[in-house]
């Protein structure tokens, strides 16, 4: 993703967003659990507990950690979509019981911003997506492809999913990799995992407790590609994520 196109990306979304309150807005709030285990090894992963905004309109939308402006309408067969999310991965030497690898060095979390393709079709909602951090000097792409088909009825909605994420090796190498300099001072064996990612299959939903409460939830299960799931600082190839939340809708 060039810094020409990322540029171009913002300008034309921001410009549309800016004027796409209109009465299609919906406005919430509410709070959220989430559940992701870590896959090192001997790492304990604390829920994530947080208070949510939730604002949708044509051209622009606040969900909880992720925000994102359309270039078309919401509904629109095809769309471009650019969006910042929080990245919850992490290692923290502190965390783990594992004596060599709490003599790695931390991983942070970080921001990623993202350029997607959407293309909704009577089957469903295909996307392409590609992002980068932009904090906490992570280098490396992500990448997913997906699809997503939405059931919605007026009390309740569900949505599987099934896709691919990808990340580049210089990613890898952040998340998963082990230094020459982290070998010599762990005892571990250095390793360069690559390019690689994992597969997921999940489903997300919702439903109306009252016209204004709505209770809402979802679980992901995933599988490590295996130059991943070889790393020594990983002791698990797969894993199953989840979330609840509440939300109070004002309009």
């Amino acid at each position: 993703m060039t810094e020409k196109l990322v540029k171009a990306a913002v300008a034309s979304c921001l410009l549309l967003a800016a004027g796409s309150v209109s009465a299609e807005t919906r406005v919430s709030a509410g709070v959220l659990a989430a559940f992701s285990p870590q896959p090192y090894k001997d790492t304990d992963t604390d829920p994530l507990i947080v208070p949510t905004i939730n604002v949708d309109t044509d051209h622009f939308y606040f969900r909880g950690l992720t925000a994102g402006a359309r270039l078309a309408p919401k509904d629109a067969t095809h769309n471009l979509v650019l969006s910042t999310t929080y990245d919850p991965r992490r290692f923290d030497p502190a965390d783990t019981d594992d004596p060599q690898l709490s003599l790695l060095d931390k991983r942070d979390t970080s921001v990623v911003l993202a350029l997607a393709y959407q293309y909704h079709s009577p089957i469903g909602r295909f996307q392409a997506l590609v992002g980068e951090g932009v904090t906490h000097d992570r280098d490396g792409l992500y990448g997913e492809v997906s699809w997503k088909y939405g059931m919605n009825r007026q009390r309740w909605g569900i949505s599987p999913e099934v896709g691919y994420s990808y990340n580049s090796s210089d990613l890898n190498q952040h998340l998963y990799g082990i230094s020459a300099a982290e070998a010599s001072r762990s005892g571990l064996s250095a390793y360069e995992p690559g390019s690689a990612g994992h597969y997921f299959i999940g489903a997300s939903g919702y439903v109306m407790l009252t016209e204004r409460i709505q209770l809402l939830g979802g679980v992901r299960y995933t599988n490590l590609d295996d130059n991943i799931a070889d790393s020594p600082m990983v002791d698990q190839s797969t894993a199953a994520s989840g979330y609840l939340g509440m939300n109070y809708i004002f309009y």
